[in-house]
Formats: C-alpha cells, structure tokens, sequence
C-alpha cells in the first residue's frame, strides 16, 4: 500500500515538474520572441504649444518619474525599484533625442506602440508597465513635448544596462500582467476633461496615471483590475524599500472613499494638496514611489477625486510599513526635524539620496532654506516634498543651516549622487 502511495505522489510531482517546466518555456518564449506582427499606431506628435503643454503635463507625472527619477529630470534612464526583487532587475531606457542610446532615431509611431504595448524599435518585448488605454490625443502629446527640443531631451550617451527578469519575472509579465501584442487599428478617444466627471477621473486613474495598478493588490493589469471592484483601489501592492535605504517591504494605502481605511474623510482641498506637496491631512509624508502630481492641473485633480469618490468603500486596513510613516512634525530641534518631517528617509547616511545633501554644499543658509520650503519654485517637477506649509521660515532656516552641517562629511560608499 505504501508503495503505490509513493508512487502516486511521485507521479503527482512529476506532473507539476513537467506542467512548470512547460510554463516557464512558454513564458521564456513570449518573453524573448519577436512582436514584428503588431502594427504601428497611427500616431504622430502634437506640435501646438497646448499639445506640448499637456505632454510635459504628462510626462512629468508618469514616464519621468521612472526614466529619470531620483529628483532628476532627464531622462537618461537607471534602476527602478517599482517591482519586487524576487521578479528581477530592472532598469529604465535611455529616451533622450539620442541617435544611438536614446529614441533619437525612433519613429513617432515606434514610440507611441512602445507606450501602447511595451514593444520597442527592434520589436522586443520590454519589461515596462504598458498604457494600453491612454488616449491618442494624450500620447500624441507626449511625443510632442519629447520632439519639442526641451532641454531635459538633449542627447545623452548615457546606456543603463538590459532589465533581467528572473524566472518569477518571466512568469509574472508573460502571464499574470500579460503581454498586449493587440495592435491599435482605431483611435482611442479621450473623454471630456470636466472636473466633475467620472468617466474622466476613471480615464486619469487607469489609462495615464495608473492609480488603480499601484494601489490594487496584485500583479496583473489596470485593465484585468478594474474588472475586480471588490479589490480595486484597495491597496496592498508590494514595493520592497531596501534598495533605497528603507526598510522591508512597503505597501500602497488603501485609497477608496471608506472613512475608517481609505482616504473617505479627504476634501477636495485635502487631496489636491497631498496629490501636488506631498503631505497628507494628518501631516504624513508620501513616500517614493508615490510621485508628486505638481504639473497636474485643478480640473484633473477633481475628476480624479470625483472617481475616487464614487468607488465602493473598502475597509481593508493596510498595515503601515517597518519603520512607520513619517510624519511631518515641526519643532525648534533641526535634527528632530531632519527625521520627523521625512528628511532622513532619504537623505540620512546609508539612504538612497544621501549624496543629494552635497548639492547644499557652500550655499548660504537663506538659500536653502527657501529651498526646503518651496523646492518645486528651483527645480520644477522636482519629487520632494513641498513644506512650506508646516515649517515657517524661522524652522526652516533652523534647518538649512544643520542640512549645512551634515554636507562637510563623507559620503558613503553605494549613495546615488
């Protein structure tokens, strides 16, 4: 008897053995293949100065926050930490005006199936987040503003190195999010811009700022979540914070209108404020990754608040991450200030953005102190966070001038300058 209960579960694992085997050859195939078939969209850029306007409006907000990322602005590409260890490594592209790094000699057309499918020139698959849903009209507009001869897009040699996908990772992409290697033969429209819209806060939600990918449990689309409403929203993705200096595994807050849970006792004004500085109602700091939407205007932000607003509430509690939330608390000590106000998330010895205090070096302390307070008013589109309603001048300069102090010691080693 026991023999043939051995060889039945040896039986039973051979099957698995031989059913991964086989998904992790298909998913290598789909992976590593070539998506020569999926046509090009008829899709050119938007010149107009209003079209260029809404393209950094977009850009900012979406593709810099990962192709140039770390308060930088051009889009030089490097490493990414939006995805967990276990799937891979991962590194965005080169996309400045460059013939040979960058999209120089990329098509319109090229770029836009790269934002619609992840397909690039050379019709490879790339491990990035697809917008398979994002208007026309809206991607048309970001090509704009990336042919515009912007500054930000001047040629760069820079060249990070290929992302590698780990066998999880292969799985995770060629089937939990899916491959899209559907070509878009008609337009897709954008809905009305109105404040008060809920099809239009759903569009920004899901098709150009993915809040419902980030803030939804799970690996698959924006597209499979939005068809889960019991979930959706609800928070729980996992990012993994020690690459840059955090600790263990952070998960995205839940954001449906429950009251005990989500963001339900937000106003209007409430969230506008946190979406633009940063700072939430109770004076918590958004941590990376969660971009800052300066360049979004107020017409957005209501309709994205509007959709949020009409989602389901769900009471799911997210639990906070190891370390706690830092919380922007002024006072007369600077150092306590250095910690409470989120300071030392990034820039304390060890942190991922350590080497940016060096940028404070031999300036006056008035200087920086007008910096800590209104970053985005010297460098637009900057990530950090705006203080200027918490600290008044007199905190601040307290401050800068022991930012100031820190700056004359080493930097250490392994620190992204």
């Amino acid at each position: 008897m026991m023999k043939k209960i051995l060889i039945a579960i040896g039986a039973l694992v051979a099957l698995v053995l031989i059913g991964a085997g086989t998904a992790m050859g298909v998913a290598t195939h789909k992976i590593n293949k070539t998506y020569d078939y999926v046509a090009l969209p008829n899709i050119t850029r938007d010149s107009s100065p209003e079209g260029i306007a809404r393209g950094e409006q977009v850009f900012r907000a979406v593709c810099g926050e990962c192709h140039a990322g770390g308060g930088n602005t051009k889009p030089v590409g490097g490493r990414m930490f939006d995805f967990p260890a276990e799937l891979g490594t991962f590194y965005s592209a080169n996309i400045t005006s460059d013939m040979e790094k960058g999209v120089g000699a990329w098509t319109d057309q090229e770029i836009a199936r790269l934002v619609i499918n992840g397909i690039d020139k050379n019709h490879h698959f790339r491990p990035m987040p697809p917008f398979p849903n994002m208007g026309d009209k809206d991607i048309a507009a970001v090509i704009g503003f990336m042919r515009s001869g912007h500054p930000d897009f001047a040629p760069e040699k820079q060249q990070p190195p290929r992302s590698e996908l780990t066998p999880p990772g292969r799985m995770a992409f060629a089937f939990a999010m899916g491959i899209n290697d559907k070509g878009r033969t008609e337009p897709v429209l954008v809905p009305a811009k109105a404040a008060d819209s809920v099809e239009y806060g759903r569009y920004l939600a899901s098709s150009v700022y993915d809040c419902t990918f980030c803030h939804s449990p799970g690996l698959e689309s924006s597209a499979v979540k939005m068809q889960h409403p019991e979930t959706l929203l609800s928070g729980g993705f996992e990012f993994d914070m020690v690459p840059l200096g955090g600790e263990g595994k952070l998960l995205s807050p839940n954001i449906t209108p429950s009251e005990t849970a989500g963001i339900g006792k937000w106003t209007l004004d409430e969230f506008n404020h946190a979406m633009v500085t940063g700072i939430t109602p109770g004076g918590y700091i958004l941590r990376a990754p969660m971009p800052k939407y300066r360049y979004a205007d107020a017409v957005e932000l209501s309709a994205l608040y509007t959709f949020l607003r009409s989602m389901k509430p769900n009471d799911k509690v997210v639990p906070p991450p190891a370390g706690g939330r830092p919380k922007a608390e002024p006072s007369s000590d600077p150092e306590k200030m250095f910690s409470s106000l989120g300071c030392a998330t990034c820039h304390a010895p060890g942190k991922a953005y350590e080497a940016k205090l060096q940028g404070a070096k031999g300036k006056a302390p008035e200087e920086v102190a007008k910096w800590i307070r209104n970053p985005e008013s010297f460098k637009p589109g900057t990530q950090m966070p705006t203080y200027e309603s918490l600290i008044d001048e007199n905190n601040a300069l307290a401050l800068a001038r022991y930012v100031l102090g820190r700056t004359g010691g080493t930097v250490s080693e392994g620190t992204t300058p």
